[in-house]
This record gives C-alpha cells, structure tokens and sequence, in this order.
C-alpha cells in the first residue's frame, strides 16, 4: 500500500510541475488572420496580446475587454475607418485609417484611447 501510495504522490507531483512548467499560452493572433471586411484591434504594438476582430465598419462601443486599449490595428474593410475617444464616434478623432491599412503602432495620440470607430 506504501509504494501505491507514493507513487500517486509522485505522479501527481509530475503533473502539476509539468502544468505549472509549461503554463498557459495567451490566445493570439496575427495581422493575415484578421478576415476580409473586417476591422481588427490589438492591445499591444506589432499585432500582439488581446485582440477584437469586428466585421462591418462600425462598432459604437468597443466594450470593456478592449477600451482604451488599442496600440495596433488593421482595417480589412473597402471604407476609410475612423477611430474616436469616446462611445458612439464622439469625443476626439484619434485617427482615420484607409481601406487595407494596417498599423502595427497607432501612436501616442491614439495609443490606449479608442473606444469606437465607424466608415467616415
């Protein structure tokens, strides 16, 4: 009973040094994966970290999950984009972004300050 015993502990000990060695990996995504007619929003530069893939040009409230958080885009859509400070494309144009441009850095005017964007 001694050895089943430990060789449960050891096993088990295996396993969560294994899962904790290895972690999880975040969710990513790359400029290419952001679909045709869509508008794509990442949290960091260079098309890194959390991200929001939206369809159509419009989006009046980008949510909680990526408020104030954009530093990199890609406008997939055949519309020039406009991103705002504010719900519903109010407050400050922060930047206007041409059919199939991509900006793997917005800069600091619009850095971590859209909240929403339409076609303009």
């Amino acid at each position: 009973m001694k050895k089943t015993l430990v060789a449960g502990f050891i096993a088990a000990a295996c396993v969560t040094v294994t899962t904790v060695g290895l972690g999880a990996t975040p969710a990513s995504a790359v400029p290419n994966d952001c679909p045709k007619k869509y508008v794509c929003v990442w949290d960091n530069s260079n098309y890194e970290g959390r991200f929001v893939f939206v369809p159509g040009t419009e989006r009046p409230n980008v949510g909680e999950y990526m408020n104030d958080r954009t530093t990199s885009l890609r406008n997939r859509t055949g519309s020039h984009v406009c991103f705002y400070q504010n719900s519903d494309g109010k407050g400050s144009l922060l930047a206007r972004v041409s059919p199939g441009e991509s900006r793997p850095n917005i800069g600091t005017t619009a850095n971590d300050r859209i909240s929403s964007w339409k076609a303009c």
